[in-house]
């Protein structure tokens, strides 16, 4: 006859006190509680299947009741009726909960950060900053904190339609290719299985863009004026070197302001840019004219104990910041839509392209220009041979600018 178990109590549980080794408290159907000798109350189901007898952790007591417990012993039972191993079944909910929580860890913010560190060796200091801005201002406020697995298309749709009904529509772009350099990062890793970006018409959504060109001046009369007003300038005395010293270097801004004495040869009268600070993320050595030595000369009087040739005014240990010289230009009375601190370098390759096999001009060719500019050339073989044996030509042809500048500036008769 078999033995009958007699159904457990809550009195009977409260009661049980620890002895000098575990014990069980059998309450049939397999559920039993296991009283530990350090004082501890265990539930667990025994049971058995294909054959095996297995035991299965249900909680402790009292977190888990005695009903509680009866409970769980009723859906296990269902659980194996259906061919289903209960521990099995946890370890399959420990792994789902595990990937949930990996899944709610990647935020878009966490990937994204990752990629951009990963970034940071690809291109210019100047442009890794620049990503960073973009993200932290016309990303992060929508996706920021969000799984980037739940992340849909509708979310990134509402980022560039946001930056659309804005009017700044180049910047709408340069964001879906942003997003679309994180999404491929993310492919790759397995954060995610397919890139979402792809999915999504870029001129459908964004609207046709055209090419926008930075302002500038090509005539004499107005250069002569830019170059007066920044003689005239009485604002900050390194706001005004800087400013001085830009018509002739045509650099992007971040450049003139990252300028570092240690970057300067005054022997070989170059300006040797590191990698870093490039946006072809190659050295640049650029010649400077005697205009441009002479400038530094005087600058270095006033920071040549600084790192930097043109600190900011309130901390010389740092860089002039990067609103500086726009301030400074509006200062002067010039409008976003007239100038801009990229447009010197507008106004150098118009007014060398003009002038370009010209009588009055000069004899070198555009890849010559393009050189001045530290614009890549695309073929690599190319781009090797032309950084080889422009170098005279370049310091000949920036000779010949500096030269016109200085013409058009001291000319005391009416330009038109």
């Amino acid at each position: 006859m078999a033995r009958i178990t007699v159904p457990l109590t809550n009195t009977e549980i409260k009661s049980a006190k620890p002895k000098e080794k575990d014990y069980k408290l059998f309450d049939g159907g397999g559920l039993f509680l296991l009283v530990a000798s350090t004082g501890g109350k265990r539930w667990r189901l025994k049971y058995r299947f294909n054959n095996k007898e297995k035991t299965v952790a249900l909680g402790i007591y009292p977190n888990i009741s005695l009903k509680d417990a009866r409970d769980l012993r009723e859906k296990y039972k269902s659980l194996i009726a259906k061919g289903i191993d209960p521990n099995e079944k946890k370890k399959q909910k420990k792994e789902e909960i595990k990937i949930k929580e990996v899944k709610k860890a990647n935020t878009f913010y966490k990937v994204s950060q990752e990629w951009l560190d990963n970034y940071e060796s690809e291109v210019s200091e100047n442009y890794h900053i620049k990503l960073g801005k973009a993200l932290e201002n016309y990303i992060y406020p929508f996706i920021k904190n969000k799984s980037i697995e739940d992340i849909t298309r509708l979310n990134i749709i509402e980022i560039l339609q946001d930056l659309k009904n804005k009017g700044i529509m180049e910047t709408a772009n340069r964001v879906y290719m942003l997003l679309n350099k994180i999404y491929k990062y993310a492919v790759t890793l397995e954060y995610v299985t397919h890139n979402i970006i792809t999915d999504i018409e870029q001129k459908s959504i964004i609207g046709k863009t055209e090419k926008k060109h930075y302002p500038t001046f090509t005539k004499e009369k107005d250069i002569k004026g830019l170059l007066l007003a920044i003689d005239e300038y009485s604002g900050d005395y390194t706001t005004k070197m800087a400013l001085k010293i830009m018509p002739y270097v045509f650099v992007r801004s971040y450049n003139i302001r990252h300028m570092e004495w240690s970057e300067i040869d005054f022997e070989k009268k170059e300006w040797i840019i590191p990698a870093n600070k490039m946006k072809t993320k190659t050295e640049f050595i650029l010649p400077l004219p005697n205009q441009v030595i002479e400038l530094l000369n005087e600058v270095k009087q006033f920071s040549g104990d600084c790192k930097y040739v043109f600190p900011s005014f309130r901390d010389k240990n740092r860089p002039m910041s990067d609103n500086t010289l726009i301030s400074a230009l509006r200062r002067m009375g010039y409008s976003k839509e007239e100038f801009v601190p990229h447009s010197f370098r507008s106004m150098f390759s118009t007014i060398a392209y003009e002038n370009a096999n010209h009588e009055a001009g000069h004899k070198f060719t555009g890849e010559v220009i393009e050189a001045l500019l530290a614009h890549k050339e695309k073929n690599k073989i190319k781009d090797a041979y032309n950084r080889a044996s422009y170098k005279e030509s370049m310091r000949s042809l920036i000779e010949w600018y500096a030269n016109y500048l200085y013409k058009i500036r001291t000319k005391n008769h009416i330009l038109i």
